[in-house]
Order: structure tokens, then C-alpha cells, then sequence
């Protein structure tokens, strides 16, 4: 096996759960870290290495919006802020102008094109005038859009494709499963729009149009609903240390059906709730069609399966050409333990 030894300088911009996971891989790997970023707050002057805690390592984190990125000396950048491309651009356009490659922690990231042209037509504008590369990756790349690409390798015929998945949100954070409307009575699930363009809406379609894109197959028709998931009885969360009761919300239900000129449908239904004890994470790629398939994860680490698989694709982002680069476009996900 070729193992890639690289030694970027590295910026990290967004210092929550993931950002502080990639901060302690690269330094893990050697790497220098040359720059630390975060909204303002009490993070904002502290040492890089003691934030995540480790020993000092003389980089002061700087408040994104006041820091001075003209001299910033990055190879590659992370950015773990949002998922959607239009709040992460400032950063994109802040790293991008001084010369640093994008490795985005962020859902839209990964098919810019797609779910935001006019957003990414700036960010490849950006990319190709300061000869850098743009990719969003994350746990997403091997588990749900590399997994789909390769499920219908051995196929000589499809129908349909259908992905099913269940998450145990809370291991990436939280307050994530409060995002994803856990404890609240149903009317405030819709009050809240947990459903909506500024919550889960729009989430669940984007690995299923990854994999449609990676096809090659021409997309006409996406229909999506979002709704909240309903547990019959009590459930107490050890997330949230409170007993969710019967009939309020645990989690959110994602259903997305894609239809294509090619008569190959793709079906998706994701989860993203509290767990009851003895459930695990998994996330399945059921293929009909000559021969029919299935292709299985079981997620034991999600919690830093993310954040891992993101600084994984490092090596593929530092050699690529400038532009916005699809992880698609790219080799399956490489492990970095040999490098």
C-alpha cells in the first residue's frame, strides 16, 4: 500500500466538536498549525493546544471576523461551521484569498453545483483566481455517498436504489438533537420549523444526488418530507438526562424520492434521533435490479468518524487541480494511519 507523508500547514476555521477533533489529528500527524479561528466568544484568545486540551502550542485562537488573514501562510484549511454554503462563504472567500486549499465539514459542501449555483459559482470563481481546491467531506464520504457508488458495482441492470439509515445524532454533539427537535410536543416541532430551510430541510436529499451525480444519471424529480419521529411511550434520553414523554418528539424522519431519465429511482430514509439502549447505528444501500444488493455500516464512532473522515481526504485535496473538486471525482476514501 503507497502511503502519502505529507506535512501541510494547516488553518482550522470553527473550533466546535469537529473543528477541535481535526485541530488534535493534525497535530497528532505533525503537522503545523498556522491558524485557529472561531466566532467571538470565550475561545477567542485562548491557546490552541490547552482549548483542546493538550499542552500549549504558542497559536492563540483569533476571532474569525477580526483576525487578519493576509498573512496567513495554510496550505489546507478545515471549515467546521454550517452545513450550509451560503453562511460557511465568508470563511471560504477569507482562506480561499489567501492561498488556502478548502476542506469543508459541511452537508451542501459536498455537491456545491447542485444545491447552491449561485454560491458556487462565486466559490469557483474564488478557487480558480487563487489557484486553490474546494471539497466537502465528512463522515458522509465513505458511509453514505462512496457506499452508494460502490453498492451497484457488481450490476448489470438497477431499478431502484434505497437508503436507509439510522443515527445516534447526540455523538457529534448534543445540541444537535435538540436541533433535530427531541423533547419538544409536535406543535413547537412546527413552530420551530425543525423541518424547515433553516433546520433539516433540504439535508437528507444531498447524498442520494451525490450518488446520482457520481452515476451519471439525470436527476428530474426530487421530492422530500420531513417529520417528526413519535415514540408510543417514555423514553429517557441520557443525552439530554430528562425522560422525553410519550407522544413528543425523539428525533426526525427524512424522506426523499429522486426519479431519473434513465427510469432508476433512488429512495432515501434517514433518521436522526435518540437511541434506546440497545440500537446501534447503521446505514444501509439496498440495490434491486440483476443482481439485487445490499451493502451495510454499522457506525460504532461516529463521533469522530466525522471529523476523521474529513482530515482524510487531506493528501487528494493538496494535489488536486484549482476549482471545486467532488469527493466523487476523487478515490475512495484512504485510511491516514499509515502515513
Amino acid at each position: 500500500m503507497k502511503t502519502s507523508n505529507i506535512s501541510p500547514r494547516i488553518a482550522v476555521y470553527g473550533l466546535g466538536f469537529v473543528g477541535q477533533q481535526l485541530a488534535g489529528f493534525a497535530l497528532d500527524k505533525g503537522w503545523e498549525i498556522v491558524g485557529a479561528y472561531n466566532r467571538a466568544g470565550d475561545k477567542v484568545g485562548r491557546d490552541l493546544g490547552t482549548l483542546i486540551g493538550r499542552e500549549p502550542i504558542g497559536l492563540l485562537v483569533e476571532d474569525c471576523e477580526t483576525a487578519d488573514y493576509s498573512q496567513l501562510n495554510a496550505d489546507l484549511a478545515f471549515v467546521a461551521v454550517s452545513d450550509r454554503l451560503e453562511e460557511n462563504f465568508p470563511s471560504y472567500e477569507r482562506l480561499m484569498s489567501a492561498g488556502a486549499n478548502i476542506l469543508c465539514h459541511g452537508a451542501e459542501s459536498c455537491n456545491p453545483r447542485r444545491l447552491n449555483p449561485a454560491i458556487a459559482e462565486r466559490i469557483q470563481s474564488l478557487a480558480l483566481k487563487h489557484g486553490v481546491t474546494f471539497t466537502g467531506s465528512g463522515i458522509w464520504d465513505m458511509t453514505r455517498i462512496w457506499a452508494g457508488i460502490l453498492s451497484v458495482g457488481p450490476n448489470t441492470e438497477i431499478e431502484s436504489m434505497t437508503h436507509t439509515s439510522f443515527t445516534d445524532i447526540a455523538r457529534q454533539g448534543v445540541h444537535l438533537l435538540r436541533f433535530c427537535g427531541a423533547g419538544l410536543t409536535v406543535q413547537e416541532f412546527e413552530e420551530k420549523s425543525v423541518a424547515g430551510n433553516g433546520g433539516l430541510g433540504g439535508i437528507a436529499i444531498i447524498p442520494p444526488l451525490c450518488v446520482a451525480d457520481a452515476l451519471g444519471l439525470d436527476v428530474i424529480d426530487v421530492k422530500e418530507k420531513v417529520e417528526p419521529i413519535i415514540w408510543d411511550e417514555d423514553h429517557q434520553s441520557h443525552w439530554l438526562n430528562e425522560t422525553i414523554p410519550a407522544g413528543h418528539v425523539v428525533g426526525t424522519r427524512m424522506h426523499v424520492d429522486i426519479s431519473t431519465q434513465e427510469g432508476i429511482t433512488l429512495h432515501n430514509c434517514f433518521e436522526y434521533r435518540d437511541f434506546k439502549p440497545d440500537e446501534v447505528e447503521q446505514l444501509i444501500w439496498k440495490v434491486k435490479g440483476k443482481p439485487s444488493m445490499e451493502v451495510r455500516i454499522v457506525r460504532e464512532a461516529s463521533h469522530m468518524a466525522s471529523a476523521s473522515s474529513l482530515f482524510n481526504r487531506a493528501p487528494d485535496v493538496l494535489t488536486a487541480e484549482p476549482g471545486i473538486r467532488e469527493i466523487w471525482t476523487y478515490h475512495p476514501l484512504r485510511s491516514s494511519a499509515l502515513n
